[in-house]
């Protein structure tokens, strides 16, 4: 990426823009990454059934580990439309930290661009804790190669028709292709989809002579 854009142009007005539309991009990314670690420690401990004290019955197992996938995929989605939200009314503020009007320019689109991506940053980051809370560990690393080399492809293919802004286009394409990887193992083959759960159940019916 920092090739990519120290190549669009050389006086270091996209570098600069670059840096700037960053800090948007950051400014929510470090919250919603945040929760990516709550759905780590709370997955796998309601997949755990138990008996529990205060209401005097058993709590946890798979069907209420996707209930708290459910919640904490809603919150990723919620928080991630506040965060994009925000940034945007901050981004006024932000151009003023530099006095060269051609990087506030350059970093207007960009800034919008890293916006609009927390919110899917909000359900990606969550479900790839999700990921890992379940163990899927293998799937979690080919969705990523896989996106790593979709946003490789764009990096060679926006840029040079879109500037500055077509970087930006190469990280959408990187974190759609996540989302899409999180999709597939939270509908599909994930152990907490209803797809897996059903199959799961019936398995575990007693045979009906």
């Amino acid at each position: 990426v920092t090739r990519v854009t120290q190549s669009i142009d050389k006086t270091g007005v996209g570098a600069a823009a670059h840096a700037m539309a960053i800090q948007v991009f950051q400014v929510g990314g470090i919250v919603l990454l945040a929760l990516s670690t709550v759905a780590q420690t709370v997955v796998p401990n309601d997949m755990v059934q138990r008996f529990d004290e205060t209401r005097q019955r058993m709590v946890g197992g798979p069907r209420e580990a996707r209930g708290s996938v459910n919640r904490l995929m809603s919150w990723g989605f919620i928080l991630g439309i506040l965060l994009g939200s925000l940034q945007i009314l901050l981004l006024p503020l932000l151009q003023k930290v530099t006095p060269l009007q051609e990087v506030r320019e350059a970093a207007r689109v960009p800034s919008y661009l890293a916006s609009l991506y927390q919110i899917i940053n909000g359900l990606v980051f969550i479900g790839e804790g999700v990921m890992v809370g379940t163990g899927s560990f293998m799937q979690l690393s080919l969705g990523t190669i896989v996106a790593t080399a979709g946003c490789l492809w764009a990096l060679k293919t926006f840029p040079p028709i879109f500037g500055l802004t077509g970087v930006w286009m190469g990280f959408g394409v990187f974190n759609v292709l996540r989302l899409i990887g999180v999709a597939i193992h939270q509908f599909y083959n994930g152990p907490l989809s209803l797809r897996v759960l059903k199959q799961k159940e019936a398995l575990e019916q007693p045979a009906i002579s």
